[in-house]
């Protein structure tokens, strides 16, 4: 089905679009997002009252008819950065295009709040997995821009999640390129390498392990070194982009790149003002984990550079973030305090490259001078004593009015708060905060990079280091050939559902289907297909996550029940109940149903009427369809 990269050309084309009326405002990678930040942005506020597909066409026509006006007029050129995005988003989607499954880790839940949006009649969405609930008590905005980039490609869902998943780090890679332009393009490629396509050194050192023992570089290779330190997740990003789930962290990670790119800037105006302030709120709507760090880098950014603007807009950005955090159910946050302490070896095996980079390229003697200093840290914290140093240094570097150093010193402060406080939980704040300092601490110091001196050596070790886990584990994860976008390609391989699935697409209500009823890992596999690729609610589906999400088990367990009651009913009464009990519209009956009920679709048709079938799977209808 090679047709379906017609779609990732659609959105190129699209994208490129939208982004010329920003482009006489924004440097080229920043007007680049930028564009697709504001029109997902006025889509997300009016979605509120209108649905989501009708407001992002209407305000996405109106962009496309100024950009053509100004093409007509003006003939604006093409700058170095396209090729940068062009050539990232071309190797992503070929990965996709390889292997396009939305299926394992948390893919499904990614595709059914994209889905979600994308059937919304109002903000906030209806939860997928839950029917008569509504998706508030998750920063869905990610999902938005996701949904965006679906619209924008003119595609079926299933590829468009494909398309964002790689329109992300092109988007990344072209940001990060103008923040480094000026310091030539050696430094600018190696910046790019260095922030989203490496590996960290434990990957480094685990595959020349492998190569000398004789294990194979397997899968187990690509995700150990996302599980470094004990009992924590430690993504970097480019395990994170091919790893594709949609998920919150992901999509932030632009949006946080925007930032420091802005704040870089040295021209500041209403505009920069507004762009600032806007990309703040994004980045909480997106990942609320996020937006304190970058709060923090605003601030000190804002004293070394004197910029009482910085400051405008995180005040802008205030109100914003409040009025969007009292509309969540979210449960509430709790900071605690933990007394778990990462090890030495597993923190540097983790954040080697990135913690010597900035010691490198933004510390000084008097960096080195503290190292002995920071010894006794050690028994507090062995993060703490090898931060500390660089972390004075920083502060230092802000008195002498040094931008670089307010990142460093947040990306700093990103390993070192989880050592002490967590939010949740030490394993959530690890991995959230991590990614946090691993692009600050990738890209800040890169400003700083000169391949002139003799520290050019230094960073062409890290590169080696890092290149080794992109060169290795990218051919294990991409080691199907489906050559696709159709990321429910998968689902030709259980019976109909994959025909079933895309007859529902176009249609609306309830639907009950197997969605993990029967144990708590059950999330992570074929449960919920449908809601997932349709985003038309379920009765219940993700059990354990919804579970999480509404800490309301009894509310869970009931509706468990009641779909296992259904699927085992002997009569049409007891059925009739159900489906009057929460409304369905549809009812599902393919490989999962079958294989967890052992049920025959002849007890159906007793008491619905059959609507569709395709090699075994059934739906049925509740009532007779007009």
């Amino acid at each position: 089905m090679t047709y379906t990269l017609v779609y990732a050309v659609c959105f190129y084309t699209s994208s490129l679009l939208i982004a010329i009326p920003f482009l006489r405002f924004f440097k080229y990678g920043e007007a680049r997002f930028l564009s697709l930040l504001i029109l997902t942005s006025v889509s997300f506020a009016i979605g509120f009252f209108a649905p989501f597909r009708v407001v992002f066409y209407s305000v996405f026509a109106l962009t496309i008819a100024i950009s053509l006006y100004i093409i007509y007029t003006e003939k604006p050129e093409l700058e170095f950065s396209e090729a940068i995005f062009v050539a990232v988003f071309a190797f992503f989607i070929f990965l996709r295009f390889l292997n396009p499954h939305i299926f394992d880790s948390e893919k499904f839940m990614d595709s059914a709040f994209m889905n979600a949006v994308l059937k919304s009649s109002s903000f906030p969405p209806n939860d997928p997995f839950l029917a008569g609930g509504k998706l508030d008590f998750y920063y869905y905005f990610g999902h938005v821009i996701s949904a965006g980039i679906t619209l924008m490609s003119f595609s079926p869902p299933e590829v468009g999640y494909n398309i964002a998943v790689s329109a992300l780090p092109a988007y990344t890679a072209a940001i990060i390129y103008e923040i480094l332009r000026k310091k030539g393009n050696a430094v600018a490629f190696s910046g790019i390498v260095l922030a989203i396509f490496s590996g960290n050194l434990f990957s480094f050192v685990d595959f020349f392990r492998r190569i000398f023992e004789g294990i194979p570089v397997d899968g187990s290779y690509y995700w150990n070194a996302t599980r470094v330190i004990e009992n924590t997740i430690n993504e970097f990003p480019y395990f994170s982009f091919i790893h594709a789930d949609l998920h919150a962290h992901v999509v932030a990670i632009p949006i946080f790149v925007l930032i420091l790119s802005l704040l870089y800037r040295t021209r500041w105006g209403k505009t920069e003002v507004m762009a600032l302030a806007l990309a703040l709120f994004a980045l909480f709507a997106t990942n609320s984990w996020d937006y304190p760090l970058a709060v923090l880098i605003c601030i000190f950014t804002a004293i070394a550079l004197r910029k009482r603007e910085i400051v405008i807009a995180v005040a802008i950005s205030a109100p914003f973030v409040l009025l969007l955090f009292h509309s969540m159910n979210a449960p509430a946050a709790q900071i605690k305090l933990v007394d778990e302490r990462s090890d030495l070896v597993q923190f540097l095996m983790y954040a080697f490259t990135p913690l010597l980079f900035a010691y490198v390229f933004t510390g000084n003697r008097y960096t080195i001078y503290l190292l002995p200093v920071s010894f006794p840290l050690y028994f507090l914290s062995p993060v703490l004593a090898l931060a500390a140093p660089l972390l004075l240094s920083s502060f230092y570097g802000l008195v002498k009015r040094d931008h670089v150093s307010a990142t460093v010193l947040v990306g700093l402060l990103a390993f070192i708060i989880p050592e002490f406080f967590a939010v949740e939980s030490r394993l959530n704040t690890v991995f959230k905060f991590y990614l946090i300092g691993w692009l600050s601490l990738m890209i800040s110091p890169a400003v700083k990079l000169d391949f002139s001196g003799s520290k050019k050596y230094i960073a062409l070790i890290l590169l080696v280091i890092s290149l080794v886990y992109p060169l290795a584990a990218t051919p294990v994860k991409y080691s199907l050939r489906e050559y696709t976008l159709d990321g429910m390609v998968f689902m030709r391989n259980f019976d109909g559902d994959y025909e079933a699935v895309k007859w529902l697409q176009s249609r609306e209500g309830v639907i009950i289907e197997e969605g993990c009823t029967h144990g708590a890992l059950c999330a992570y596999h074929y449960g919920g297909r449908v809601a997932a690729f349709t985003g038309n609610p379920a009765v219940i589906a993700w059990t354990n996550h919804e579970y999480v999400w509404r800490r309301n088990y009894t509310l869970v367990a009931l509706r468990a029940a009641d779909v296992r009651d259904f699927y085992n009913a002997t009569s049409c009464r007891e059925m009739y109940r159900i489906v009057e009990k929460y409304n369905v519209s549809y009812i599902f009956l393919g490989y999962e149903e079958k294989r967890i009920f052992s049920v025959k679709p002849e007890k159906f048709e007793r008491c619905f009427e059959k609507v569709f079938e395709s090699r075994g799977t059934y739906i049925f209808a509740t009532k007779i369809l007009s």
